[in-house]
C-alpha cells in the first residue's frame, strides 16, 4: 500500500513538473493583436473600421480585394468584453451568415513578429517557433469553429470545408496559460492563423 502511494506521489510530481515546464513558445502578436497584453476592441475598430454593430461578440472584416479575412472575438464577458480575446486571419471567408465589413487596412501584411503570415510554409513556422505542442489532423468537423456562423441549430452545415486545410500546428503552454496559437496548413502552406487568450 505504501509503495503504491509513493509511486502515485512520484507520478503526481512528475506531472506537475512537466506542466510547469511547458512554456508557451508560439507568437504573442499577429498584426496589431496581442495575447501577452490587452488590446482594446476600440483600438482595433479604429484601425479596421467601425463595425455596423458593436454589440456582438464576433466582428468580421475582409480586405478590399477580398483575398484576406479577419474575425475578431471579444474576451469572455467575465473577464473584460472591451478587450479582444481571439483573432483569426484567413485566406478564405471565415464568417458566414453575418455582416462582413471591408477594411482599408492591409490584412495581408498582418504577420507575427518573426514574419510568419498567410502563405508562409509549415517549415517556416517550425523554424520560427520550434516543434509545435501538437500537430493535429483536420478531420470531420474539427476546426469548423474557424468559420463563424457555420453552425445551425448546434450542428455544423454539411458543406465540406477543404479551405481549412489538412493539418494544424498548435502552440500552447501550461494548463494555466490561456495563450494558444494555431496555424492551419493546406498543401504545406499557412492558410489560417488563430491567436487566442480566451478561455
Amino acid at each position: 500500500m505504501l509503495k503504491s502511494f509513493r509511486i502515485l506521489v512520484a507520478v503526481f510530481f512528475v506531472a506537475i513538473g512537466y506542466a510547469e515546464g511547458q512554456n508557451y513558445a508560439g507568437p504573442n502578436a499577429l498584426g496589431p493583436f496581442r495575447i501577452d497584453a490587452d488590446v482594446s476592441m476600440k483600438s482595433l475598430f479604429e484601425r479596421l473600421g467601425q463595425a455596423s454593430s458593436t454589440t456582438g461578440d464576433v466582428f468580421c472584416y475582409r480586405s478590399k480585394d477580398s483575398k484576406v479575412f479577419v474575425a475578431l472575438t471579444r474576451m469572455v464577458a467575465a473577464y473584460d468584453a472591451k478587450v479582444a480575446g481571439t483573432v483569426t486571419l484567413s485566406s478564405f471567408p471565415n464568417c458566414v451568415n453575418r455582416s462582413v465589413e471591408a477594411t482599408p487596412d492591409d490584412l495581408a501584411a498582418w504577420k507575427t513578429k518573426k514574419g510568419i503570415g498567410l502563405s508562409s510554409t509549415a517549415d517556416e513556422v517550425m523554424k520560427a517557433y520550434g516543434k509545435p505542442s501538437k500537430e493535429d489532423k483536420i478531420e470531420g468537423t474539427k476546426y469548423r469553429w474557424v468559420i463563424h456562423g457555420d453552425r445551425t441549430d448546434n450542428h455544423y452545415t454539411d458543406k465540406k470545408r477543404p479551405e481549412l486545410g489538412e493539418a494544424v500546428l498548435v502552440y500552447q503552454g501550461a494548463p494555466d496559460d490561456l495563450r494558444i496559437a494555431e496555424f492551419g496548413i493546406r498543401e504545406g502552406k499557412v492558410v489560417w492563423i488563430s491567436l487566442s487568450k480566451n478561455e
